[in-house]
């Protein structure tokens, strides 16, 4: 059924119509179709509806009156909505004698039709308009007389058309006022149609419950609305129509009144293969008006309707859907009347409707655009249809033995269908015409060719979409096949390959089944349980514990008989494997620590930790070990099984359960995978694992080395501690994350002859260590003064006398200083031929420095320098704290040498804390010699000691200032620990007076340069008590402000310290300037000036000072500086000489008193 175009209908005199003016009249208002833009406002709709664009029949009114109209109602755009009467006139008295009476006859015509708008259109010539366009023009217009005669009502319905021979077709503006007559007669003549039409579908709808209704009558009637929007172009109001009546057949079908129809379905000729979306394909009206149509017929004739609109809307998803799910629906109730339709009847049609569906929306999505997620939509509900035509193949293909009645074929048939997989009998004598059905059934091979022709078609139209689980499934579908076709080769290649497709997706159904499936194909290809065969016994026990559909997937009938076969010959195949397996996350065992505290063994190193392991599996899994691996902080890494144990907080990083060759890992540290659901992707807390502190175990510690010297290798000094182990053979490695580079091979032993060591490239070893020993080890390693702490990986195995067989391992993690706990700042002071150095030494952590000595010391005895120090001799020990840094002074005085060697700085030092830990050990040795059975608890009470000092610093203070040492915080415990504990804190808190506090100290060796300078200059301003005797040594008369002031400058100069290389040189040009005080002092004479410096000569020169007030005032100062050297050669640089002056008078302050004078005046008292 072709929708209804828009008529408009036309009249004139048959002269004009006639002549070649008409013709060309004709053609150019034909150039302005379709109509475009058009906006209906509907009184019984809300919003304005647009028609983009409109095709319009135009007609002569003769012609239309000819067409015969069924009394049917078909759309109410099948009577004309315009007529218009075409006016040649330019004469007004032509128009009154003639034309007037040609318009009132066919006016009186027009307006006693229904719905139907008319329009008068005047065409004149351009000329014409010229003409009557004089000014003063009294006499009007044909056109003017025309509206005055037939515009009765206030709408205006006539329009002029401006047209000559020559015109442009193209120009708008000639056009503008006729087309949207046009747009406002059609609009109007259609609103007035459908509201009648409307009233009409409302008065039949309200009589539904009324004896005489019919529903197929009814449809006709509200049909002919949804073609009258279709032919207007409003496709939406169309559909909603459709819907509507759809709305009310499944009315009429609940209430059970199908008496308006024929049979459910009465098969003709052809049924099961017709495209489905045609609508022409059977007279489906005239069935309908002769109440003989079918529910089947029916049903397909509203579903085609609905999406051929829906393709005219570009809605071609949403057309797959409909069909999708009316395929499935009705196919559903077709199954409940089988017996009585041609065999096969049903898949047919499911089969041919669901692929001529794909092809339709294919047309009609030509020319369409589709953003991303639209293609992939489409593509999607395509492969849908295309799976739904496949699933009929499965249904053939087992009831004629083509397919096995078994999964994955014979989940195609519907719930309510019988699953024997016979073919149904059938009381119908009619065959299915669809030709491919026809040969598959004839033809094994033909079968094969379709079934996987259109599996392949449905599984590039998903992948096309990216629904790759679907995709996958239909692999699986034609592996299957293989397997029944006894290509055992290619089924066990897919079946082995897709679960690792559905793995990441969380498809356990699928997976399980595949896994099942490559499972009972490899024991049927008599393959050998190899380690290709061990990952695929492993995947599937994952899936199974994972899917809670189980039963649906094996075919067998025990479960836990058959899991726990294939869970021996996994124990029997790993056992005759050639090499280590390894399986990461698999769901069968889980492995959790209940108890995150670890308790420490008894009497050898290392901690027990109690640890649970759940098998998710309905049998028994042999195991040989469990594996724990915690990490801590800075990356330390921890394993259970026969080690060593560092104390701290751990987490639990990892598990591993070992049967045979085969490892299985978990990582519990991670982020769980994707394809978890969303309660397990959350972040959950980590598994927090306490090891305790084995105080008796073996330890190994990293401190500086006792003595440092800047400018030499670097070293550490590795402190290895036996414990409770008599160690027979340790071998021990340091690596930094840094880079810093440890050279194994040059340790030494420190302090110890008796200890065997062996150095190689990348760990040392010892050898042959008795129990609670500690031996010193000094490790070179390359430079990393870059770095303020060095971190330092320890790792170390070992075996001991009481354990021989057990190889230990320990993993240690270490921060050990490598930059100066000092900081060191150098000031010189020259004086001629002494230099007095000034070292301030400050902490560069938080932590107290206890300086004990600092010396400076000549590199060789006979350079000629002598150094004294100045300090006094009764402080012993210096505290420097970062708020409170030392300052020691040197004073060198050095015969003229040409070569001076750098001195070393030796600071004797130590850090208060290690003095406290110092005391403390030798307090609690001499407290436990008198008593054996304390000696193990040795450790415990300095541990507690230390652990008090570093909660509380009040005691800090205190120590440094008296020795004192008050532990704070330890309460009073009973038993004989506790009494050892209180004489402790009792003996550190009354230290002898007279004993230095006991413990090792460190030496710090710093070279420090000798500096240089080329002239050392002593300025001097004294006042002269005689100007003219320079010499005298009076003293000083009174001095005045404003009072003129001899003075002498003398400047002496001094090349003691200049370089070696420039000891030849005999003199230098300098220049002097005395400083501006002209607050305190005005300066006359040559305050500015040059001379020639010599060693150990005098520059002499006379300047006067007037002071500008009275007090004690400080004489100015004067800077001396030596002027660029030119330089020798080509294109020298001029060479400044350093220099350094010091001011002889610095801390000189002359008197000067205020000048002393009388004034007198005159005061007039009055008078005359």
């Amino acid at each position: 059924m072709t929708a209804q175009r828009v008529t408009i209908t036309y009249s004139a005199p048959p002269a004009f119509l006639a002549t070649d003016h008409w013709k060309q009249v004709y053609a150019a208002l034909l150039s302005q179709l379709p109509l475009r833009n058009l906006h209906w406002k509907s009184a019984t709709r809300p919003n304005i509806r647009t028609i983009q664009e409109l095709d319009v029949n135009l007609v002569s009114a003769e012609a239309k009156q000819t067409e015969h109209t069924s009394q049917i109602p078909q759309t109410v755009l099948e009577k004309p909505l315009l007529s218009a009467y075409i006016v040649v006139c330019d004469d007004t008295e032509t128009y009154r004698n003639t034309v007037k009476k040609q318009i009132k006859e066919w006016h009186s015509t027009v307006t006693q039709r229904k719905n139907m708008e008319w329009l008068i259109i005047h065409i004149v010539r351009p000329d014409a308009i010229a003409t009557s366009g004089r000014m003063f023009q009294m006499k009007a217009s044909v056109l003017d007389k025309i509206k005055a005669d037939f515009n009765v009502e206030k709408r205006d319905r006539c329009v002029e058309l401006v047209w000559a021979y020559d015109s442009d077709y193209e120009n708008p503006t000639a056009w503008a006022d006729l087309i949207g007559k046009l747009k406002d007669g059609i609009l109007c003549a259609f609103d007035a149609a459908v509201a009648q039409r409307e009233e009409e579908v409302k008065r039949s709808e309200g009589q539904r419950q009324m004896p005489g209704w019919n529903f197929c009558t009814f449809f006709i009637l509200k049909e002919s609305l949804a073609n009258s929007y279709e032919g207007m172009n409003l496709y939406e109001d169309a559909l909603d129509t459709y819907n509507e009546l759809e709305i009310l057949f499944f009315q009429v079908l609940r209430e059970k009144n199908l008496s308006w129809f024929g049979t459910l379905i009465n098969p003709a000729p052809k049924d099961d293969s017709l495209p489905l979306l045609s609508h022409s394909k059977k007279p489906y009206r005239d069935l309908i008006l002769a109440n003989t149509i079918s529910v089947f017929d029916f049903r397909t004739y509203l579903l085609a309707r609905q999406c051929s609109i829906l393709g005219y809307l570009g809605h071609v998803v949403e057309i797959a859907r409909k069909a999708v799910a009316f395929l499935s629906a009705f196919g559903r109730r077709l199954r409940d009347i089988e017996e009585i339709l041609p065999t096969h009847f049903i898949e047919s049609w499911t089969y041919s409707s669901a692929l001529s569906v794909v092809e339709q929306c294919d047309a009609w999505a030509t020319g369409l655009e589709m953003n991303k997620a639209t293609i992939a939509s489409f593509n999607a509900v395509k492969g849908e249809l295309v799976e739904l035509a496949r699933h009929q193949l499965d249904i053939i293909g087992i009831s004629v033995g083509h397919l096995p009645n078994r999964p994955p074929f014979s989940m195609a048939f519907p719930s309510n269908s019988r699953r024997d997989g016979g073919t149904p009998a059938t009381s119908s004598t009619q065959r299915i015409s669809k030709s491919e059905i026809l040969m598959a059934l004839e033809d094994k091979n033909a079968f094969y060719k379709v079934y996987i022709g259109i599996t392949n078609r449905a599984i590039e139209l998903y992948a096309t979409a990216g629904r790759r689980k679907f995709a996958l499934k239909m692999h699986g579908d034609l592996a299957a096949l293989d397997v029944h076709r006894g290509r055992l080769s290619e089924a066990l290649q897919t079946f082995t390959s897709l679960p690792a497709h559905y793995a990441p997706h969380g498809w356990t159904s699928l997976e399980s089944y595949m896994l099942f499936q490559a499972l009972g194909i490899h024991t049927a290809a008599e393959k050998p349980r190899d380690r290709e065969w061990i990952f695929i016994l492993l995947d599937f026990l994952k899936a199974y514990v994972q899917d809670l559909g189980k039963e649906l997937l094996m075919n067998t009938e025990d479960h836990i008989e058959y899991v726990t076969s294939l869970v021996q010959a996994l124990h029997e195949a790993t056992q005759e494997a050639e090499s280590d397996l390894s399986h990461h996350d698999h769901p069968a065992i889980s492995v959790s620590v209940p108890n995150g505290q670890a308790r420490t063994a008894d009497n050898r190193d290392g901690a027990l930790l109690e640890v649970q392991v759940t098998n998710a599996l309905p049998c028994d899994v042999p195991a040989d070990e469990v594996i724990i691996n915690l990490t801590g902080r800075d990356g330390a890494k921890l394993t259970f099984l026969e080690n060593s144990a560092t104390p701290g907080i751990y987490s639990l990083h990892s598990s591993q359960v070992r049967m045979s060759r085969l490892s299985l890992h978990w990582l519990h540290s991670s982020t769980p995978p994707p394809s978890s659901s969303s309660a397990s992707r959350s972040k959950k807390p980590p598994t927090l694992v306490s090891i305790p502190r084995d105080i008796r175990a073996l330890d190994v510690r990293l401190r500086q080395p006792r003595r440092m010297e800047l400018g030499t290798p670097a070293r550490i000094v590795v402190a290895f501690n036996t414990g409770r182990n008599h160690v027979t053979r340790a071998s021990v490695k340091l690596s930094a994350p840094s880079g810093v580079e440890f050279r194994h091979n040059e340790a030494t032993l420190i302090d110890s002859d008796n200890d065997a060591l062996e150095a190689g490239e990348d760990t040392f070893v010892l050898s042959d260590v008795e129990a609670d020993k500690t031996v010193y080890v000094s490790v070179p390693h390359s430079d990393a003064s870059a770095f303020h702490a060095m971190r330092v990986n320890i790792t170390v195995e070992y075996t001991t006398l009481v354990e021989p067989d057990v190889n230990r391992s320990l993993t240690l993690v270490r921060v050990v200083l490598t930059s100066l706990p000092l900081a060191i700042n150098v000031e010189d002071f020259f004086r001629g031929t002494r230099l007095f150095t000034r070292f301030t030494l400050s902490s560069t952590s938080h932590q107290h420095i206890r300086l004990k000595s600092t010396e400076l010391r000549a590199t060789r005895d006979d350079d000629g320098l002598k150094i004294a120090k100045a300090m006094p001799r009764s402080r012993t020990v210096t505290t420097i704290t970062p708020e409170q840094p030392g300052k020691f002074l040197f004073q060198l005085d050095s015969a003229r040498g040409q070569d001076r060697e750098p001195l070393k700085l030796h600071i004797i030092y130590r850090v208060l804390r290690e003095e406290v830990e110092s005391v403390i050990e030798s307090a609690v040795d001499s407290s436990l010699s008198e008593s054996v059975s304390l000696q193990q608890y040795r450790a415990e009470l300095i541990d507690t000691l230390v652990q008090a000092l570093e909660k509380d610093a009040s005691w800090v203070n205190r120590y440094e200032a008296t020795g004192e040492l008050i532990v704070p915080g330890i309460p009073v415990q009973d038993g004989e620990v506790g009494e050892a504990l209180a004489h402790l804190i009792e003996t550190l808190a009354n230290p002898s007076s007279n004993q230095e506090p006991s413990g090792e100290w460190r030496e710090i060796i710093i070279p420090v340069d000798v500096p240089q300078m080329h002239i050392v200059a002593a300025a001097r301003l004294r006042v002269l008590s005689n100007p003219f005797n320079p010499d005298a040594v009076e003293s000083l008369p009174p001095l005045f402000a404003g009072q003129p002031i001899s003075a002498l400058l003398t400047i002496k100069a001094s090349f003691h310290w200049a370089p070696a290389e420039d000891v030849e040189k005999r003199s230098y040009r300098m220049r002097y300037d005395i400083e501006e005080r002209t607050k305190d002092w005005l300066v006359s004479g040559q305050k500015t000036g040059e001379f020639i410096a010599e060693d150990d000569r005098t520059f002499t020169t006379s300047v006067t000072l007037i002071a500008l007030h009275h007090g004690h005032l400080i004489l100015p100062k004067v800077s001396v500086a030596a002027l660029p050297i030119p330089g020798e050669g080509r294109m020298k640089a001029p060479l400044i000489p350093s220099c350094e002056t010091y001011q002889a008078h610095g801390a000189e302050a002359i008197l000067v008193l205020p000048r002393g004078g009388r004034s007198t005046f005159v005061v007039n008292m009055g008078g005359e």
